[in-house]
């Protein structure tokens, strides 16, 4: 048996569910993403005293309930896919719990047992950061991410990467749970020293995040206008709507000239059609001709090479002219969505799926784009494509490669009007702060935003008024940060720091008897 009476099982499974109902909310929106800070602990009630197998299925079943909750839009595209992808998120839960347990017997009754404030942390950073790397990654609602809307508590994340925010999240709840245990449970003394380490840790994380927040702007501002298109996802590739979409981007383009903007962002995929294409291409020389200004925009490009077409989902930056002046290839790819894993050797599998899938090639490069402001000052610029802005490395290869700010086009119209686009804007929002760089984010369907260098989301389509979800336009003062910081130039040091520590605890005990 998992666990030992139905009695046990009850009670457990209160805590697991108790546990999942508070990190949903948590995330839902900012009134109540202070639950975050007590939501893990339940889940150490469930796993005292527990086998490593059983803490690893409790914390596997709360990954189904967190994971299922979180990402019920998945449900509007695939459902087999929704139920298979919640179980494999799961399992990094179950990792974390079995884990847990491990260091939980090896260091509860000791002399040592302070330590487990920072090892519990660790170790929940560390598996955070292998989800966004095993089998293509998916680092999507880190524990950190549910602050997004509290700047002071997120400027650490220039540091440590957003990790750092959900270490401390994770610390919080552990300190809890061991002053509850010592409180009610009489279960040894008062972690004095384990609230102490809290203590400094969080003091220091608000004070360094409100010496931030107090700097003054450190570079020159420009005028960027994003487009909405609000074009429903059936209606995007349908031969019979593309008049109606080419209307669409043409009216909301002259509302957005007309604010004399240094540059014009359409988002992911927005012209229905291929560059090339003798109308498409028309019509982009018509409208720049009037717009007068650059146009970055999402499109579908090709090359033809030895008789073969390679597809690429690309960000394509026209001139004045109508003319290509340079294109993004976008880099990581949604598997099952943009591509087949392993097509070559399984050529059968895309027959045995109903759901139609692209069949793009990765592009290789991090594209620099630059652009000359009306004032004559210069700047360039990144450009993610879709999930892309849920990668800390993708960013910071931006970054690195010297651009100044970030863009993020994207069509989340695949979802609906649901929870998945403001989910998908709190990767922006750390991203921002990590290199202390402006993001703009052009979505078809929301959340069109600007994130200051300080992940402050500071103005937004629908903010004036109406859905952000429907087609708009509006005009961003963004600002171009000069500064770099640590974690652009030295990346996930915090995390393997942590994993250091983690190694050291680990041998630290095993050599402990034999003192």
């Amino acid at each position: 048996m998992l666990l030992i009476n139905d009695k046990q099982i009850l009670r457990k499974t209160g805590l697991l569910l108790l546990t999942s109902i508070l990190l949903i909310l948590a995330f839902l929106n900012s009134q109540t993403s202070i639950l975050a800070w007590v939501a893990i602990v339940p889940l150490f009630y469930a796993i005292e005293n527990a086998s490593t197998k059983a803490s690893f299925f409790i914390f596997y079943f709360f990954g189904i309930f967190f994971f299922g909750g979180i990402l019920y839009w998945l449900t509007y595209v695939t459902k087999l896919g929704y139920v298979l992808f919640v179980l494999f998120l799961a399992l990094f839960f179950g990792i974390f719990g079995l884990f847990t347990s491990i260091f939980f017997q090896k260091f509860k009754k000791s002399t040592l047992a302070f330590l487990l404030c920072l090892i519990i942390p660790a170790l929940w950073v560390s598996i955070e950061f292998l989800r966004g790397f095993i089998f293509t990654g998916f680092p999507w609602c880190l524990l950190g991410y549910s602050q997004y809307r509290y700047p002071p508590l997120i400027q650490i994340a220039d540091i440590t990467g957003a990790y750092g925010v959900s270490f401390l999240i994770m610390m919080g709840n552990f300190v809890i749970y061991s002053f509850l245990s010592a409180i009610f449970d009489k279960k040894g003394p008062m972690p004095k020293l384990q609230t102490a380490i809290f203590t400094a840790f969080f003091a220091f994380c608000v004070f360094y995040g409100y010496f931030r927040l107090s700097e003054e702007k450190s570079g020159d501002e420009i005028k960027i206008s994003v487009v909405q298109g609000g074009v429903q996802q059936s209606a995007k590739w349908d031969p019979s709507c593309r008049e109606y979409i080419m209307g669409i981007y043409e009216t909301l383009i002259k509302e957005a000239a007309g604010n004399e903007a240094d540059l014009v962002i359409w988002p992911e995929t927005a012209i229905p059609g291929f560059v090339d294409e003798d109308d498409i291409a028309l019509w982009l020389r018509r409208i720049q001709e009037k717009n007068r200004k650059p146009l970055l925009s999402g499109a579908v490009t090709y090359i033809s090479e030895n008789g073969i077409d390679s597809f690429f989902n690309s960000a394509v930056l026209f001139t004045e002219d109508g003319d290509i002046r340079r294109k993004y290839d976008k880099i990581h790819l949604v598997p099952f969505g943009e591509y087949i894993p392993f097509e070559a050797r399984m050529p059968f599998f895309r027959g045995s799926i109903n759901t139609e899938i692209g069949n793009y090639t990765a592009g290789k490069e991090f594209t620099i784009f630059e652009l000359t402001s009306e004032t004559g000052k210069k700047s360039r610029y990144g450009a993610l494509i879709c999930f892309e802005d849920i990668f800390p490395e993708l960013a910071r290869g931006f970054a690195r490669g010297g651009a100044d700010f970030l863009i993020n086009i994207t069509n989340d119209a695949w979802f609906g009007e649901s929870g998945e686009q403001l989910q998908h804007a709190q990767a922006s929002v750390f991203r921002a702060v990590e290199n202390r760089l402006s993001v703009v984010r052009a979505a078809n369907n929301g959340f069109s935003c600007y994130i200051s260098p300080k992940g402050v989301i500071e103005d937004y389509i629908g903010k004036d008024g109406g859905s952000i979800y429907k087609k708009g336009r509006k005009t961003f003062r963004v600002e171009i940060a000069k500064k770099r910081s640590i974690y652009t130039t030295y990346g996930d040091i915090f995390i393997y720091a942590c994993l250091a520590f983690l190694a050291a605890c680990y041998f630290v005990d095993f050599l402990r008897p034999r003192i």
